[in-house]
């Protein structure tokens, strides 16, 4: 006994499991585009935030961060800044700045 076959061979599955698949797809696009849209909406707050941000700001805190200084030095720096009525940055920039922002900061205390 031979078999032949006539005609291509047919896979057939029930309706669900078609069904399902069309719905899991549609769900992850959807999915997908809701992540890409929080991401746009983060990225843009993000920018829209640091835009209020003096310039001077930033410029104090990426210079102290390159020079590596600690959390603690950065604070005496801003403290400093405050009672000498100096920018931060310019504290950073200038030694002598420093060191007249804190004999007024111990002459105040």
């Amino acid at each position: 006994m031979t078999l032949t076959q006539v005609g291509p061979t047919e896979l057939f599955l029930p309706e669900g499991v078609a069904g399902q698949q069309q719905i899991d797809s549609g769900f992850a696009v959807w999915i997908g585009i809701a992540i890409v849209v929080i991401l746009v909406v983060g990225v843009c707050l993000r920018a829209m935030s640091q835009r209020r941000v003096d310039p001077r700001e930033l410029a104090f805190r990426a210079l102290s961060k390159k020079l590596g200084l600690s959390k603690g030095q950065v604070a005496s720096l801003e403290k400093f800044s405050k009672v000498s009525g100096q920018q931060p940055i310019g504290l950073l920039m200038s030694p002598s700045a420093v060191r007249s922002a804190a004999q007024m900061q111990a002459d105040t205390e």
